[in-house]
């Protein structure tokens, strides 16, 4: 970025600092909706409040529909990411075949 560019800008500063926090605090609540452990966890607990009679089988099935569906996504977000991980170590993997000396 230019001086100019800089001094022009610098009234937005503010603005893109917190739209960096809001961009934060939404990536972490995501982390957290779609953690796998936490999703079982809760799993764990709906079960006991069923047992204990503190909800319903309707409440009880509304609920793990839900946590179901969570887990899907968090399971076929995981593969996504493991899947281009490999693509990367492939490519990787390719371009260092290419470097003259290397074999």
């Amino acid at each position: 970025m230019g001086l100019l560019t800089g001094l022009v800008t610098l009234p937005l500063a503010p603005v893109r600092g917190v739209a960096w926090v809001a961009q934060q605090v939404a990536e972490e609540a995501d982390r957290q909706l779609y953690d796998e452990e936490v999703i079982r966890r809760e799993m764990l607990q709906l079960e006991l409040d069923y047992e204990d009679g503190k909800i319903d089988l309707q409440e009880r099935q509304r609920q793990e529909e839900q946590l179901l569906e969570r887990l899907a996504i968090s399971q076929a977000r995981r593969a996504e990411r493991e899947e281009e991980v490999r693509a990367w170590e492939e490519e990787v993997r390719y371009s260092e075949e290419e470097v003259p000396g290397n074999g």
